[in-house]
């Protein structure tokens, strides 16, 4: 009788081990045949958009490029590289010596002015003739018109923008420059459009007169699309030309968020909550009889939460909507009312 105690020793694990499997075999039983409460949403046919989001840069005919009028220094600060309104002061050039030559031509008017009333008191007194008197004014007149030659050339050496655009300077504040170097350019003469880059796909589905939404850094407006290019040489895009608004305050040179709607023809329109990812298949869960049943889909367009796919579904079924990615085909689902 002694092996009996061995025997409980040895044969005890066991028996825990075959109750736990027997309790977990139970559990998963009871827990596959309780079914998932979930909410759905009906399946429809609709005709499936899709929305592409480019970036589009404004462009124009005209164009201008302000040149230093005089050799000096480029005094600062100057403006931010961007729009600009008409007559903004976009630089100013300090010539060599100018400054120092307005305030003497100053000094001089001052002492003219001094010598020429000195000189009429002693007309008036007799002591000198009127010869001096005239002389003297002459002196004066000759000081005030060197004096607005000097501040006519200082006037010149400030750079004002000639009409509305955007600015890019070609120097920084503190470079020495001659005369006739650029200085900045300034686009913004005509009429202005917007240029974007699109894949060649894309490119096929767009037509002239199509909308584009158009979002500027202050303003937003609906543009058209005025054509569409037959090549992609640039970088194997094909370049598109967008009409802008008519009170449009975007000027060249400023990028724009633009988007363009297509059209992909029908499709069944579901929540993009029911697609999910298994095993790198896209699918959605439908109710059948019960269950959730997997159907594999195809996304043709998706946008603002809904997304068009084609499948093997049917107007009106009920697609999953939560608590998919937790369904195998097959899986106990109720349904739970809105």
């Amino acid at each position: 009788m002694k092996f009996l105690p061995y025997f409980y020793r040895a044969s005890l694990p066991y028996c825990f081990s075959i109750f736990s499997g027997v309790l977990l075999l139970l559990s998963v039983h009871s827990a596959w045949g309780a079914a998932i409460p979930v909410r759905t949403a009906p399946v429809r046919v609709s005709a499936a958009i899709q929305q592409s989001a480019l970036l589009a840069r404004v462009e124009s005919n005209g164009a201008a490029t302000l040149t230093a009028p005089v050799t000096g220094r480029v005094l600062g600060p100057l403006l931010p590289d961007g729009p600009v309104k008409t007559g903004a002061i976009i630089a100013r050039i300090a010539a060599p010596g100018l400054q120092s030559s307005i305030q003497t031509a100053q000094k001089q008017i001052a002492f003219s002015q001094e010598q020429y009333l000195r000189d009429q008191k002693l007309y008036q007194d007799g002591v000198i003739a009127k010869q001096n008197v005239a002389t003297s004014r002459l002196t004066l007149a000759e000081a005030q018109s060197h004096l607005r030659i000097l501040q006519a050339q200082a006037a010149q050496q400030t750079l004002s923008a000639p009409f509305a655009g955007s600015l890019h300077y070609l120097v920084p504040a503190g470079a020495v420059v001659n005369f006739g170097t650029a200085i900045a350019t300034l686009d913004g003469r005509g009429k202005p459009w917007a240029q974007a880059y699109v894949t060649p796909s894309l490119a096929r589905s767009l037509r002239p007169g199509s909308t584009v939404v158009l979002h500027g850094a202050d303003w937003h407006g609906l543009g058209h699309v005025r054509s569409v290019g037959q090549s992609a040489r640039h970088l194997g895009l094909v370049s598109v030309y967008i009409d802008l608004p008519v009170q449009s305050r975007a000027l060249p040179g400023e990028w724009l968020q633009a988007e363009v709607q297509q059209v992909q023809g029908r499709a069944f329109q579901i929540p993009t909550a029911a697609v999910v990812m298994h095993t790198a298949q896209i699918e959605v869960f439908v109710i059948r009889k019960g269950k959730a049943m997997a159907v594999p889909v195809h996304i043709i367009a998706s946008q603002a939460g809904q997304s068009w796919v084609q499948g093997a579904l049917r107007t009106g079924e009920q697609v999953i909507v939560s608590a998919n990615d937790r369904l195998l085909s097959g899986t106990p689902v109720q349904e739970q009312q809105p």
